[in-house]
């Protein structure tokens, strides 16, 4: 069990250490520049063609097909079997001698 929290505590934190700053020359180290050309800035210089389409229709799931309420209801009905089985099997009294 502590080997696990060990390995847990570890990777927690390796991912809480910072990536390294992109604008930083340090960090990124060296970079290659190249020249643009007539086509490339042809490309840049027309805006990307943009569709947006909103559908109001469809609506979402009925509150009683969410999983949580299927769980909800599912453990509910455990419950109250087992609560019926319990009072059906009945018992006695205890004799304590």
């Amino acid at each position: 069990m502590r080997s696990f929290l060990l390995s847990l505590g570890v990777v927690l934190g390796l991912l809480m250490i910072p990536a390294p700053d992109a604008g930083n020359a340090l960090a990124s180290g060296p970079s290659l520049s190249s020249a643009v050309y007539a086509a490339d800035a042809a490309e840049l210089s027309q805006p990307p063609q943009i569709n947006v389409e909103v559908n109001k229709g469809g609506g979402g799931r009925r509150w009683y097909a969410s999983p949580v309420w299927i769980a909800i209801g599912v453990i509910g009905g455990v419950l109250v079997l087992m609560l019926i089985v319990m009072a059906l099997k009945g018992g006695g009294t205890t004799v304590v001698r």
